[in-house]
């Protein structure tokens, strides 16, 4: 892990730093003329030969879409831009714009042709074990392709014979990518630039929002940072929204600046969660839709409702409570008229009248509301293992069992927990709903009481009910199994090394597949009803 300074002067003649490690992400937030811009070309030089500059004025046009420099030109141009951007007058002039696409292009492809190379060495030597291994690996065009995908953009990226990039968009014959739109250009420029700068870079990307819409921004930032956790990101933009919608992000929010003596006024916001509402009014001005969930932070949440719903974005919030009181009063409230809040909680018995009435208020009562309800939905499995058919020969109603059996195996042992795990859930709720206000309590002696014990015994006998029934479908949807084996032990019976790569398979097949990513749409089907 690599960090990387970043240091600003501020009034008075004092000095503020911060340090980013990989893996993190920082954004710089602020107007136009708040020197976001001088900010990153100083970040730049503090981090020489260690920090990549996607600046805000590149160029998205293309000279070529070929492979034009040789090894030894790529090295040259590289140490000319290196020096040029050292310059101050980098931070609003490009010398060597047309070099630049053209290293980007040679570093992409070069990075494809190393792949196959390491393919074909291995062959050669006869070592299938590496053969084997090494196309396991993603290829940095087929990375590249799955990122335009989540990211919204419906074009794919191929090399020909003549190692010219082409692209591709649905049954269209290929063409150069020099004919993409400037957003697509910009967005191929982006990926790549990303995906081939060195381990441990500190990737400083300015404005990505110039040339693409936020909704094709916002997955793009956050794949990204999946595929490249060994860089550090600090992104800066005017929208004040794409910090939102990305995991455990930090942020500057950049106030003033003053050009001689140079110095920014600045607020640090560890979360960007805590960004005040008078920065999203002075800089946001759109109508968002934003689904509030139960439950922590997790990127698994964020990946897959993303490439589902890429138009929304995902917050959660903790306990239903929680989610009910923030849609709530953001839908009512006249002075966040840009956001559309849509809260998704666990059904939980609830009755038919109840989930109206909630529904009313935008939020939706499903049984599938936490994230594995959806990677390991039975649905989604047979999906998997369908495409895992095509390239293995695997009898797939024999591995439905076997993971079946695996996962009862796993749960079982840790099915009183689970139960109390349920019950504790439910009164947290319960005294959350019954706790009374301070007005209250001034008027009158409030007693809550609760029987732990009934509540118990009936979760155990419904918990016990679905296993012997192996209902694997009610027990991933209510109970928190990623608490034991079981999706360890699921992934290992359906054939995936780990349940990372399962879930990678998961993400994979709904990029790809559209009817799969339609089956999911319906098994959440009052989410997809409200999104429209």
């Amino acid at each position: 892990m690599s960090e990387f300074n970043l240091t600003y002067p501020t009034a008075g003649n004092q000095q503020e730093s911060k340090i980013i490690k990989s893996g993190e992400l920082l954004f710089l937030v602020g107007a136009n003329g708040s020197g976001k811009s001088t900010l990153m070309y100083k970040f730049s030089t503090l981090n020489p030969r260690k920090a990549r500059h996607i600046t805000a004025h590149r160029q998205v046009w293309l000279q070529s879409n070929a492979m034009d420099l040789t090894p030894a030109s790529r090295e040259q141009n590289e140490q000319q831009m290196l020096s040029r951007d050292q310059q101050p007058t980098a931070r609003y002039r490009d010398d060597f714009a047309a070099q630049r696409s053209q290293v980007t292009i040679f570093d992409l492809i070069d990075a494809e042709n190393v792949e196959a190379r390491g393919i074909a060495n291995a062959a050669r030597a006869g070592d299938m074990a590496e053969v084997e291994s090494l196309a396991r690996a993603q290829a940095p065009i087929s990375k590249m392709n799955d990122i335009l995908q989540v990211s919204n953009l419906n074009i794919k990226i191929q090399v020909d014979q003549g190692s010219k990039l082409l692209a591709v968009k649905g049954d269209s014959p290929p063409y150069s990518i020099a004919e993409l739109s400037d957003g697509e250009r910009n967005a191929l420029l982006i990926i790549a630039n990303i995906l081939t700068a060195p381990s441990n870079s500190l990737i400083l990307l300015d404005e990505p929002e110039r040339h693409l819409h936020r909704s094709i921004v916002s997955p793009l930032i956050s794949t990204l940072m999946a595929y490249r956790d060994d860089c550090a990101f600090v992104v800066s933009t005017h929208d004040v929204s794409l910090p939102l919608d990305q995991n455990k992000a930090a942020a500057l929010l950049v106030r003033t600046y003053n050009h001689l003596p140079q110095f920014w006024e600045i607020d640090y916001i560890e979360s960007v969660d805590n960004i005040d509402d008078g920065v999203a009014e002075a800089v946001l001005g759109a109508r968002r839709n934003i689904l509030f969930v139960e439950g922590a932070s997790s990127s698994l949440d964020l990946q897959i409702y993303q490439i589902i719903y890429p138009e929304v974005s995902v917050k959660p919030v903790g306990s239903c409570v929680e989610v009910e009181r923030i849609v709530k009063g953001l839908n009512s409230s006249e002075d966040n008229h840009w956001i559309s809040a849509i809260g998704v909680i666990d059904r939980d018995n609830r009755e038919d009248h109840e989930c109206e009435l909630l529904a009313n208020s935008g939020i939706v009562a499903i049984d599938q509301y936490s994230v594995e309800s959806i990677y390991y939905h039975p649905v989604v499995i047979k999906g998997v293992l369908n495409r895992v058919a095509q390239l293995s020969d695997i009898n797939i109603e024999q591995t439905l069992e076997q993971m079946t059996d695996s996962l009862i195996r796993s749960v079982t042992p840790h099915k009183d927990r689970m139960a109390a795990r349920i019950v504790e859930r439910k009164v947290r709720d319960d005294l959350l709903h019954k706790a009374p206000s301070w007005r209250t309590i001034l008027q009158e002696e409030i007693e809550i009481n609760f029987s732990t014990a009934s509540l118990l015994d009936e979760e155990k006998r419904y918990i016990s009910d679905l296993l012997e029934n192996r209902n694997i479908e009610k027990l991933i949807s209510r109970y928190p199994i990623r608490e034991t084996p079981a999706l360890e032990s699921v992934s290992n019976a359906l054939g995936f090394q780990s349940q990372d790569k399962y879930e990678q398979a998961v993400r994979k097949m709904l990029i790809d597949d559209e009817r799969e990513k339609v089956s999911v749409r319906e098994l959440l089907r009052p989410i997809t009803d409200r999104i429209g």
